[in-house]
């Protein structure tokens, strides 16, 4: 069963009923960061709980308005890009969800140059329906262990694709 989420754009971080962010710092350079962040079929290696990702339109270049579909655990989610600045910045909206998450919800997630590696701020925008509004006090703690964790293994998994790029060589 699906539940259906309401198209918003970039402004709904100003208007949602809850908005959360978290930030991380990594060793990887934004331009691997952001190729990780942009390849789907990547996100099983490093983002915990992630089954399968893949954008659903065939061909790219992939950017504003393509869709995405994840299964994370359980739940199935298809997304939809409504951000795209190449190496700094992507949104996307969640189009519906196998779990009654939010009425509607949009993340984005920034990428800027932090010394020699990138820090990754992420922003989560909802109109949570009650599951949620449920986890909203334990919820920005959750965020935070979620996006640590998965930027850990990013930094890990990037270090590794690169040194078997060097082996192959």
């Amino acid at each position: 069963m699906w539940f259906d989420m309401r198209k918003v754009d970039l402004d709904f971080i100003g208007v949602a009923a809850r908005t959360y962010v978290a930030e991380c710092d990594l060793a990887s350079s934004r331009q691997d960061v952001w190729a990780a962040f942009v390849d789907p079929s990547t996100w099983r290696n490093w983002w915990p709980g992630v089954e399968s990702a893949s954008y659903g339109d065939a061909g790219k270049p992939y950017g504003v308005g393509t869709f995405r579909q994840a299964t994370v655990g359980r739940q199935r989610y298809e997304e939809f890009i409504v951000v795209w600045e190449e190496g700094r910045k992507w949104a996307y909206y969640i189009h519906r969800a196998s779990v009654p998450i939010a009425t509607a919800q949009l993340e984005c997630t920034e990428l800027e140059d932090h010394g020699s590696g990138t820090r990754v701020r992420w922003t989560l925008a909802q109109d949570p329906r009650l599951l949620m509004r449920l986890l909203g006090p334990i919820f920005p703690r959750i965020m935070r262990a979620l996006l640590r964790k998965a930027m850990r293994n990013l930094d890990r998994h990037i270090a590794a694709s690169k040194a078997a790029r060097e082996q192959g060589r």
